[in-house]
């Protein structure tokens, strides 16, 4: 079993239920026939291909992560959404790239430690390109980027009164979750084997965005 570690939007939120929509109807609708959508929960990884010690359970790994350095309003993770992107990779065809912070690089870097990476800090700091994936398919690339200022368009409608309201701020706190990738992708929202709450999470969007 291939794990994945996810930073997820707390249940109920407004947000959850507006970018599960763009994910499962508005951004796909626009490029994909309707066998060929995968939908999949809202999340930002963390890190993925996390192979458990023998004798963890899922939800012991999860619990033992360090995360007594953040905390809400004093030191928090940033998850802020920023530039829309058409990229290469299946699971990055179209997604928002999260705007710098360094907690969430610090948060990454425990993380890649306790998924055993040889050095998680490096590669905390120099490959981790966290963002936020709207689409995953296999399409030509330049057909996404051809409907870019579309599906940014779109974007703007879906979550432009939350940050009118907000001042940016879509949600404080959340989850972190263990999921298990290996399924098949529409399977996804019902294969999490461990959950961990992450009130130090403040996830926001860029006026650039909306």
């Amino acid at each position: 079993m291939s794990l994945s570690l996810w930073f997820m939007v707390k249940q109920g939120n407004p947000f959850e239920k507006t970018s599960q929509e763009l994910i499962s109807t508005t951004i796909p609708n626009l490029l994909l026939p309707a066998d060929q959508i995968r939908p999949f929960p809202p999340h930002i990884t963390i890190t993925s291909g996390i192979e458990l010690p023998s004798g963890n359970s899922p939800q012991e790994w999860l619990d033992s992560i360090d995360c007594s350095p953040y905390s809400p309003q004093q030191n928090e993770v940033l998850l802020e959404l920023d530039e829309l992107v058409a990229e290469d990779p299946e699971f990055r065809k179209c997604n928002i790239a999260l705007k710098e912070n360094a907690n969430l690089r610090s948060f990454a870097a425990t993380c890649g430690k306790a998924a055993g990476f040889e050095d998680a800090e490096t590669w905390a700091r120099d490959e981790y390109r966290p963002h936020f994936s709207l689409l995953y398919s296999d399409i030509p690339t330049k057909e996404v980027k051809a409907k870019l200022a579309l599906i940014e368009m779109k974007i703007g409608f879906a979550v432009g009164d939350l940050f009118a309201c907000c001042g940016g701020a879509l949600c404080l706190g959340g989850s972190m979750v263990l999921v298990d990738t290996s399924k098949p992708v529409v399977e996804w929202k019902d294969s999490i084997v461990a959950t961990r709450e992450t009130p130090f999470t403040m996830w926001r969007v860029t006026k650039a965005l909306v």
